[in-house]
């Protein structure tokens, strides 16, 4: 027990001091998430050894990933109707389908490659990890930049959600080979779509019922614990289906964020508070306390590494070829950079393949170190790249 409260405390301080070394030292340029899985890797199993983290935690873990998903699900807004343009015609749905077919082809091609050169033991699995986009990284940067609510803003979180949805179902078939593959894929897919349905219509006619009420709701935060019960709910939902999480926590950020309506700002406000503060630190601390890195092969991690890192920008290449049907190559090849970062849903899946004997430790952590190493370059490109404002484009 004591043990367990050492690891819970020490989680919490390193969430304290992670944001103020990164406003104290800004020439880092360093993602308040990636420092504090490095630091938990420092006090954890990858290098000091200083805890031993408990059974209970790694709930917590899976409940901060979830959150971490249901809050780039929020992020999702249905364009709005615009004067001379319905919504039905808006382009960035079409951006983002074509983003991610061309993106797929792609890393397909890559994963092949790379199981050709032995540089990983599972084409398809590698394929999926280079189509993903972490929504975690880009919904921070878009903020910065104030593009966040602007078309181009809009269309990278759609074309970044339905990258990380995608994987998100697709990789359970690859994750765990044991089940029936594209059935159990089917009956995931078909059970979390009628379930957001079912959520959405729910939400929809308790809203109607509750417009009389707006006192009870404010004293309560009806808004808050409702969102929360429809991510728990999703979340199980996972669980009994045997998806990943991930998807769960998508459907059910997305259906809020549809029922949120004007309140979507404030509600959104209040959910990021309560993330921000407690689920997601306590995630990226215990992922990096998690890691072991004893049993990788640096020096192979040090020659795949600039591989991996190449064939990822190559393969986000082809998000930039959709988007340049609405904007410049500038701004088409700084968004394929953004797009480019994986954090979150690699992560995960790497520490689960591991696990399940898909890929081996030292691919673990090579593609570990891709996905800190994008976390560091992505953004930066991408301020680069765009200097000028893409709303004029």
């Amino acid at each position: 027990m004591t043990s367990a409260l050492l690891t819970f405390s020490l989680a919490f301080v390193i969430a304290f001091l992670t944001p103020l070394i990164v406003h104290f030292a800004p020439w880092l340029r360093t993602p308040t998430a990636v420092l504090e899985i490095l630091l938990g890797i420092i006090v954890g199993k990858g290098g000091l050894n200083l805890i031993v983290t408990p059974d209970w935690l790694r709930v917590i873990t899976r409940i901060g990933l979830l959150y971490l998903m249901f809050l780039a699900g929020l992020e999702i807004r249905i364009p709005v109707r615009r004067e001379g343009r319905s919504r039905a015609s808006s382009p960035e749905l079409l951006i983002a389908l074509s983003s991610l077919l061309a993106t797929g082809a792609l890393a397909l091609m890559a994963g092949h490659l790379l199981a050709q050169l032995r540089f990983t033991a599972n084409a398809y699995f590698t394929a999926l990890i280079l189509t993903t986009t972490s929504l975690g990284i880009v919904v921070p940067i878009l903020r910065e930049r104030g593009l966040i609510a602007r078309p181009l803003g809009q269309t990278l979180l759609l074309a970044a959600m339905t990258a990380d949805f995608a994987t998100a179902v697709l990789v359970s078939t690859v994750l765990h080979p044991d089940q029936a593959g594209w059935r159990a894929l089917a009956v995931q897919f078909s059970g979390l779509l009628l379930l957001g349905t079912l959520l959405y219509a729910g939400g929809r006619w308790l809203l109607r019922r509750l417009a009389a009420s707006d006192p009870i709701v404010r004293s309560s935060q009806l808004g808050v614990r409702g969102a929360l019960a429809m991510m728990g709910i999703c979340g199980a939902a996972t669980v009994l289906l045997h998806a990943e999480i991930i998807a769960g926590g998508f459907v059910s950020g997305f259906v809020c964020s549809l029922l949120a309506g004007q309140s979507h700002g404030a509600l959104r406000g209040k959910l990021e508070t309560l993330g921000y503060s407690f689920f997601l630190p306590l995630f990226f601390v215990t992922v990096g306390m998690r890691l072991d890195l004893t049993r990788v092969d640096l020096r192979t991690v040090l020659v795949q590494l600039p591989v991996y890192l190449l064939l990822g920008v190559i393969v986000k290449l082809g998000a930039g070829l959709a988007l340049r049907s609405c904007f410049s190559w500038r701004t088409s090849i700084a968004a394929s950079l953004l797009m480019s970062t994986r954090f979150t849903l690699v992560m995960a899946a790497a520490v689960i393949a591991e696990q399940n004997g898909v890929i081996g430790a030292t691919e673990q952590g090579t593609l570990i170190a891709m996905a800190l190493a994008t976390v560091f370059l992505g953004p930066l490109l991408f301020n680069m790249v765009l200097r000028q404002d893409p709303a004029t484009d």
